[in-house]
């Protein structure tokens, strides 16, 4: 596995900053989390590189980054070869000025063979922020290759040159980026992998407008697709401020614990308002922290979180419906609800990890069940429309019901895929 890299960042093009950090800076955190440890920034401008890496930044935290002084601007395969880190068979090198989707360097990392990243159907809507990346006889070279140290010693002369002839005459590998898959399991949708160069200031908003729709998560419910407007309106302002993913995965935590408190009390309105903006609140952290690559593993934890005051609003809308008189049988559909939503979440869980996606991904009809299958946001539009028409004890009962026919409809749909599945890998052991 590669864990390092030569990264090719000249004067101001790859400090140009979309969506709230650098190009640069984006490629080093998108870097780190494909296993890169160290980095080597060749440069022209070595002074100006280094001034904005001097910056602190948690999110490359851990990969150890170097700058060194390039005298000429034509990259040589010599000068990569000058500088290689020691004991490194396998190198990554990139250029410092490109926007890549991190499928396309983790997958490149995975290569055993010099190979470059080429793609030979660029979509329409990419075509302006990519008219720079040279041509060769295998589409497009984004400029990302993985190289082994063999190969590059037996090189000479340009950097673009002998990729491009290594392309033609088959002994440099081609990583087609028209020919990788398209479904992306982490955004639950069909995204083909993006990448593009530094876009001159008429293409900017057309850059920005790639990075916010490489965040979005496919499959929602009817209200998040209500919702997802105004997150991206939002994390578009976001994303340019100091605001972080925690702080606002703390603000949506304590808008969320009022709530329970607004609605224990039978402050039902307020409750209604509050719960409804935490649907809003609850998707930008996730996405702020995507847009501007701060993921982490601690970031996961966000969703235990949602799910301890999910329950809690539930449980105080029993408390409440039941102590007023509203339900007396609260506490009953209650159970009813949360032993349906743990057994749906079985069915979910037996899907992903034995067939790779989630349940609503697995047919039309199952994306049909999410617009209004059993979820908290479904259940706040349902609390809402209760509270008009003056009966929002009755919305529990519909709530609880609606989580009961969704788990009816799941556990068979994903004993199937499990079972489909198992056997097909089974039958792929009896072939080998």
């Amino acid at each position: 596995m590669v864990d390092a890299s030569i990264i090719l960042a000249d004067g101001s093009a790859a400090l140009i900053e979309l969506c709230g950090i650098s190009i640069l800076e984006r490629l080093l955190r998108t870097l780190q989390r494909c296993g890169i440890k160290r980095a080597i920034v060749l440069s022209t401008t070595p002074k100006l590189i280094a001034e904005q890496l001097a910056q602190p930044s948690w999110a490359r935290a851990q990969i150890d980054v170097t700058v060194r002084n390039r005298e000429i601007r034509v990259v040589t395969v010599d000068q990569i070869v000058d500088i290689w880190p020691k004991s490194a068979q396998l190198l990554l090198l990139v250029r410092g000025d490109a926007v890549f989707d991190i499928r396309l360097l983790r997958l490149l990392s995975t290569q055993s063979s010099t190979t470059a990243l080429v793609d030979s159907a660029v979509p329409p809507e990419l075509q302006s922020l990519v008219a720079s990346a040279p041509n060769t006889s295998r589409g497009k070279f984004c400029g990302a290759a993985l190289l082994r140290y063999e190969w590059a010693v037996a090189q000479s002369g340009s950097f673009d040159e002998v990729v491009a002839n290594g392309l033609a005459q088959r002994t440099v590998a081609a990583l087609d980026v028209a020919e990788q898959p398209l479904y992306y399991v982490t955004m639950r949708r069909e995204i083909r992998p993006f990448w593009f160069h530094a876009p001159p200031p008429a293409y900017k908003k057309a850059a920005e407008r790639v990075l916010l729709d490489s965040i979005q998560k496919g499959t929602q419910d009817i209200p998040a697709l209500v919702h997802a407007p105004i997150e991206n309106f939002l994390v578009s302002h976001l994303c340019k401020t100091s605001i972080t993913p925690n702080q606002l995965t703390i603000l949506c935590n304590i808008v969320g614990w009022i709530t329970t408190i607004l609605f224990a009390t039978g402050r039902l309105p307020w409750g209604i308002a509050l719960a409804l903006i935490v649907g809003v609140l609850d998707g930008l952290d996730g996405k702020v922290a995507r847009i501007k690559v701060e993921t982490s593993k601690s970031g996961k934890l966000e969703h235990w979180f949602d799910a301890f005051f999910e329950i809690s609003w539930w449980t105080a809308l029993a408390y409440y419906f039941r102590t007023s008189r509203q339900l007396p049988s609260a506490f009953y559909y209650l159970a009813l609800l949360l032993v349906a939503e743990a057994t749906d979440l079985v069915a979910k869980g037996s899907v992903y990890f034995t067939c790779g996606k989630v349940i609503d991904e697995l047919s039309s009809f199952e994306r049909m069940v999410r617009l209004v299958g059993g979820r908290r946001n479904v259940y706040v539009w349902i609390l809402t429309a209760g509270l008009f028409l003056g009966a929002p004890g009755k919305a529990l009962i519909v709530m609880a019901w609606l989580e009961v026919a969704t788990a009816v409809v799941h556990l068979p749909r994903a004993a199937w895929a499990v079972w489909i599945r198992r056997r097909s890998a089974r039958s792929k052991l009896l072939l080998a």
